[in-house]
């Protein structure tokens, strides 16, 4: 990539004109370049005056780049060759994994005690009936489920299984849209009953709950509760994870636990540690990234990082020792490049080293 070519793509980015992929070059590639090229407070201003003037690009304040552009703009004029080689994510690339890759969309949904339904296997706009419920695929990753009126209600539980390495959309009967994670299940009745709406979730899910004051929705994750009326919010819940995170975007909600309960209000995070509960600010934009193919870390330790990773290329992690996965990391990478991508920007901060053997990743420090 040539000099006009760096400058181009970062008036791009300036004007809001970026495609997501150079979006996520740029952002990923600042971040590398933060922490390796730290600069002293008088020397900002120089840099920052003679950048912008020679390029003629109004500062940015967006994106949470403001101090930090002009010296990203002249380091990336400085050195450019090996960094875009290595985020130009093209399908040919050296370092694309052949051995390691997501599924995507695929889900099963078992109906009840009887029926299952592989959800990758239906055709957009196929509608399966099955005892009187009506699935039908939106669009890749997406169903909506439907009792028809004249089924009486049997009581049967439902259940949404997303395994490792895919996600899923489910539009209930009542409007609500739930997201679900990689390695996630849902539950939920064929029918709500008439005072509440009542389903069970594992793992991790999104949730925009349509609004209904006289039935409550209320989703059971572990030893917690969570009621709403209409909100939008995220819970995170894995079986081999002793924390649950609930992170409010909309509405208020009200989380109940062994040891109490809270309500939370726009912007508010719950961490139930099993002992007590901590309330505190979110990071929204990182906690629900995941339903938006990307992963946003915002120094968030490799050892949380890891964690996402594992699930969504299906692999086991082993750290070299536990001080590793302790070290932060601040980025934006699409959920949709190969492992080999996502863990070479890792690398190149130089902090940390990785070694693929099959399904299973090594970290080790650098």
């Amino acid at each position: 990539m040539t000099e006009k070519e760096i400058t181009d793509l970062l008036k791009r980015y300036t004007d809001q004109q970026c495609t997501q992929d150079e979006i996520i070059l740029v952002e990923s590639w600042y971040n590398s370049l933060k922490y390796q090229h730290p600069i002293q407070v008088d020397e900002f201003e120089e840099i920052k005056y003679q950048t912008w003037h020679s390029l003629n690009i109004e500062p940015i304040k967006k994106r949470g780049l403001y101090q930090y552009a002009a010296v990203l703009i002249g380091l990336l004029l400085l050195s450019t060759a090996s960094y875009i080689i290595a985020l130009n994510y093209k399908k040919d690339s050296s370092h694309t994994s052949t051995t390691i890759q997501t599924v995507g969309y695929g889900a099963t949904l078992f109906l009840g005690s009887k029926d299952s339904i592989n959800l990758d296997a239906l055709q957009i706009g196929q509608t399966v009936n099955a005892n009187g419920i009506n699935v039908k695929k939106l669009d890749n990753g997406m169903i909506s489920y439907e009792v028809q009126s004249d089924v009486k209600n049997t009581g049967e539980l439902n259940k949404l299984i997303v395994p490792r390495g895919s996600q899923f959309k489910i539009k209930l009967a009542d409007s609500s849209l739930v997201v679900v994670n990689s390695e996630s299940e849902l539950e939920f009745p064929s029918q709500f009953a008439s005072s509440e709406r009542r389903i069970k979730m594992v793992g991790e899910g999104y949730f925009e709950i349509t609004k209904n004051k006289y039935k409550p929705f209320i989703v059971s994750s572990k030893e917690q509760e969570v009621t709403v009326l209409g909100t939008k919010f995220n819970i995170q819940a894995y079986r081999n994870e002793k924390n649950i995170t609930t992170s409010l975007l909309e509405g208020k909600v009200q989380v109940s636990t062994p040891t109490g309960q809270v309500i939370l209000l726009p912007g508010d995070q719950a961490l139930y540690t099993g002992e007590h509960m901590l309330v505190s600010k979110a990071k929204t934009s990182s906690v629900t990234s995941w339903k938006e193919d990307v992963f946003v870390f915002d120094s968030e330790p490799l050892g949380k990082i890891m964690q996402q990773l594992s699930r969504w290329y299906n692999v086991e992690v082993r750290f070299e020792t536990k001080e590793i996965a302790k070290i932060s990391f601040t980025g934006r990478i699409s959920k949709y490049h190969s492992i080999d991508q996502t863990l070479h920007l890792l690398e190149i901060t130089e902090k940390v080293k990785f070694k693929i053997d099959n399904q299973t990743i090594h970290v080790k420090a650098n």
